[in-house]
């Protein structure tokens, strides 16, 4: 039997058990770190501005994409 060599993992590598590249789970990770004392509207805005899109930031705070759209609306409504 011939053993394959095993190749090394490295950061553009995709995480096996997810399909999640590593560099996007750091980012996430950072992302929960950042936000982690603050309100889930907060935060969404927080990582709203950082460049994460809905999808991702709906999957970080564990809630749906819709908030986060609501959080970014009150946000401009604010500001008027």
């Amino acid at each position: 039997m011939v053993k394959k060599a095993r190749k090394r993992a490295s950061a553009g590598d995709t995480a096996a058990e997810q399909g999640i590249p590593v560099l996007d789970k750091i980012a996430g990770l950072l992302a929960l770190l950042a936000t982690k004392e603050m309100e889930k509207e907060a935060a969404a805005l927080k990582l709203d501005a950082i460049g994460f899109t809905s999808h991702e930031i709906s999957a970080l705070l564990d809630v749906n994409e819709n908030f986060v759209r609501v959080a970014r609306h009150r946000s401009v409504k604010r500001k008027r």
